[in-house]
């Protein structure tokens, strides 16, 4: 249950003492406490004697509590939405070019040897005083074709190459945290080897700095795909970034609720990340678990208008890793951070946090396991006309659970054809109707990153990128 801590994960500290006295060493790299096997287990054991004694009693037990979970769980989803997509004007910049900040750009790259050439050509695209800027391209130390695809290219003066030496866990938050303790600016921002961020995103990243104070330390830009018409999973991957980047993440910092941060194109004060500990190397959705901890210092986390273009997964077969890992990080946030707040020297979540904590961030995982279960149900009704649902779930539940099954369904359907239309996307919204294809995609990934969770749960699935009909992204909206 143990593994090696390699002390190269930790971020490289400046002051030389813990960050903020936080006890790093028991984040992510302890999948389980002995406390949480034990709940578990007695959970487990509990539901099977009650299911032998009597099946509908416990039937009734867990779909009651799945459809209450799950109420407020839509209900967390869609708040978020309408609050989120609701439009702010920009922060108004207040500095001159001589009064701006250094930046420091972190962009972690390991098997993108192809993505050299854009990715430069998207750095250069920014409209940000060159003397300011301070880009690291960390790169693993046995990626030798993309240390030499960095080395052959003409970098500019304010580019750098890191070579982040071999180490466990081999994750993209360990090499942040390399690039974070090497990084010279004031502000620091995270990119990956496809991002195409809009030129001013550093600008109005000041500007919003600026504008809401010391303690908001975080700013989440905005992400959707530029290969939004390669194929039908594109395009449903679109509307689910249309929907979390371009609404929730907003509405939930609005409704000031934890802002569970996307893998990219995160702003940060630098030595407030430092002080907050940096990225979990063996967290493999880090950002997420990043937006969880600072909520947990009193620290702010807010979105910004700005966009980046990223590429989408083009096929089933890139796409099920990246959400497998992405599943299996959100499972390890929630075991880290319902923990007792002793274990990782944290102050509490409060009410508001442990019920986002528990119903949002642990119910996504627990939703995508067992909605297969109520599809497969209501099928089976639907064409045989058995009642099913009632004798499983008792004559009070079944039509509850039906109701539940039809609304909740109803208005994830809307919200994603709803979605794009903030980008003027119209022929987008009839691919709202696939959404349920997608959402068996995700539980099947679901149940994929549970098993490699038991297995193996530090690994990265390295999500290939150069397969879109535009791999440079030339193509953008």
């Amino acid at each position: 249950m143990f593994d090696v801590v390699d002390q190269d994960a930790m971020p490289l500290r400046r002051s030389g003492t813990d960050a903020a006295g936080l006890n790093q060493a028991s984040w992510a790299r302890l999948r389980l406490t002995r406390a949480q096997r034990w709940v578990f287990s007695l959970l487990v054991v509990g539901l099977a004697a009650l299911a032998i004694l009597d099946h509908r009693l416990a039937s009734a037990i867990c779909i009651g509590g799945a459809i209450a979970f799950s109420s407020v769980h839509l209900l967390l989803r869609f708040t978020g939405w309408i609050v989120g997509v609701w439009p702010s004007a920009p922060p108004t910049p207040i500095r001159d070019d001589a009064a701006l900040p250094s930046y420091s750009l972190i962009v972690p790259l390991y098997g993108e040897a192809n993505m050299v050439r854009p990715l430069l050509a998207a750095l250069e695209a920014l409209d940000y005083p060159r003397d300011k800027l301070d880009a690291i391209l960390a790169v693993e130390a046995d990626d030798i074709a993309t240390r030499e695809a960095v080395a052959g290219a003409k970098l500019p003066f304010w580019v750098r190459m890191l070579v982040v030496p071999p180490g466990r866990p081999r994750t993209k938050p360990r090499a942040c945290n390399h690039a974070l303790g090497q990084a010279r600016g004031d502000y620091v921002v995270v990119y990956d080897a496809e991002d195409r961020p809009e030129p001013g995103q550093l600008r109005e990243a000041v500007a919003a700095f600026d504008a809401h104070g010391p303690r908001t330390v975080c700013l989440q830009a905005r992400l959707v795909p530029y290969n939004t018409s390669d194929n039908w999973v594109t395009r449903l991957f679109t509307l689910d970034y249309c929907q979390w980047f371009d609404g929730m993440l907003t509405g939930f910092q609005r409704l000031g609720l934890p802002v569970p941060l996307g893998g990219t194109s995160n702003h940060f004060r630098t030595e407030a990340l430092i002080e907050a500990g940096g990225w979990d190397a063996y967290n493999v959705t880090e950002d997420a678990d990043l937006g969880i901890r600072l909520y947990r210092l009193g620290l702010d986390v807010r979105t910004i208008n700005s966009t980046t273009f990223e590429e989408a997964p083009v096929w089933f077969d890139t796409w099920v890793p990246q959400r497998t890992r992405w599943s299996r990080g959100y499972l390890q946030t929630f075991l880290v951070h319902v923990r007792r707040p002793g274990t990782l020297g944290l102050p509490s979540l409060g009410f508001i946090g442990w019920l986002f904590l528990i119903d949002f961030v642990g119910g996504s995982i627990l939703f995508a396991l067992v909605n297969p279960i109520f599809w497969v149900m209501a099928a089976y009704t639907s064409i045989t006309g058995a009642p099913i649902m009632d004798w499983a779930y008792g004559p009070a539940i079944g039509p509850i659970a039906w109701a539940s099954f039809l609304i909740g369904n109803g208005l994830a359907v809307l919200m994603a054809a709803l979605s794009p239309f903030r980008r003027g996307w119209w022929r987008l919204a009839p691919w709202a109707l696939l959404s349920p294809i997608y959402w068996a995609m995700v539980s099947y990934a679901s149940y994929k990153s549970v098993l490699a969770f038991a297995r193996d749960p530090f690994r990265w699935e390295k999500t290939p990128h150069g397969r879109a009909k535009v791999p440079d992204g030339a193509g953008l909206r």
